[in-house]
């Protein structure tokens, strides 16, 4: 009778347990499981090709300049501008003096370049400029900032971005009396004009396979994890495939 008995529930076991399965699986497909770990893409950059790049920027004819001013205007109005932007801006047409940084491929030998130090992305940033300093009149200087570009992934937008960060601000020819005031003028201008750097849209990897008339199946960056090794930039790209 016992025998019988547990024949008859392996009997239901094998019978009922597909569906059991299919119906838990559907289940969770419902409550938002539908986003499943697949793998990861590298994409190797080197410094060589980097740099290539900007010199191709540079070989493109004038540089990047930017204004120096402390602080972004909230509009257009010279009235809602910082006061000392507003000195700049006005004295500046008055004497035909631009107060502006505009990026250089090199200054007293140090160039605009990538470099892989330490497990960390350094960039020398070269400049050249020129800035109305009231009584003392239009300076021109040069010089170079030591820099450090810090990476960061926002999946929401599918985004690599790339953030400068300035360390030190290397001035020169200039009197000692503008000296403060002409550094943090020209690290606010790389602060707030340059940031952020797009580096890659991971959409432009991604892969969509059709399923069927109305379905597809979408590869979607989860993860973008950098990682320096030697002269090279390892951009470990961790996908997952979407309903």
């Amino acid at each position: 009778m016992r025998v019988k008995k547990s024949l008859v529930v392996v009997s239901l076991l094998i019978t009922f347990l597909p569906s059991m399965l299919l119906a838990q699986e559907a289940n969770r497909e419902r409550t938002g499981a539908s986003a499943r770990p697949v793998g990861e893409i590298v994409v190797t950059l080197n410094e060589n090709f980097l740099n290539s790049m900007l010199d191709q920027m540079f070989a493109l004819g004038a540089p990047p300049s930017y204004p120096l001013v402390l602080a972004e205007a909230r509009d257009t109005t010279n009235a809602r501008q910082p006061p000392e932007a507003k000195s700049i801006a006005s004295s500046g047409a008055q004497n035909s003096c631009r107060s502006e940084i505009r990026l250089a491929r090199e200054s007293n030998g140090v160039r605009t370049q990538v470099r892989f130090v330490e497990n960390r992305i350094a960039a020398p940033v070269a400049f050249q400029g020129s800035y109305n300093a009231g009584l003392l009149g239009c300076i021109n200087f040069e010089g170079w900032a030591d820099t450090t570009i810090n990476l960061g992934f926002d999946a929401a937008r599918q985004t690599l971005t790339a953030r400068v960060d300035v360390r030190q601000v290397n001035l020169q020819g200039i009197p000692q009396l503008a000296a403060a005031s002409l550094t943090r003028l020209v690290q606010n201008a790389i602060d707030r004009r340059i940031n952020p750097i797009q580096i890659l849209r991971a959409e432009q990897l991604a892969t969509r396979l059709p399923v069927g008339e109305n379905n597809a199946l979408q590869l979607r960056a989860r993860e973008v994890r950098p990682e320096i090794v030697r002269n090279e930039l390892r951009l470990h790209i961790v996908y997952e495939i979407v309903r």
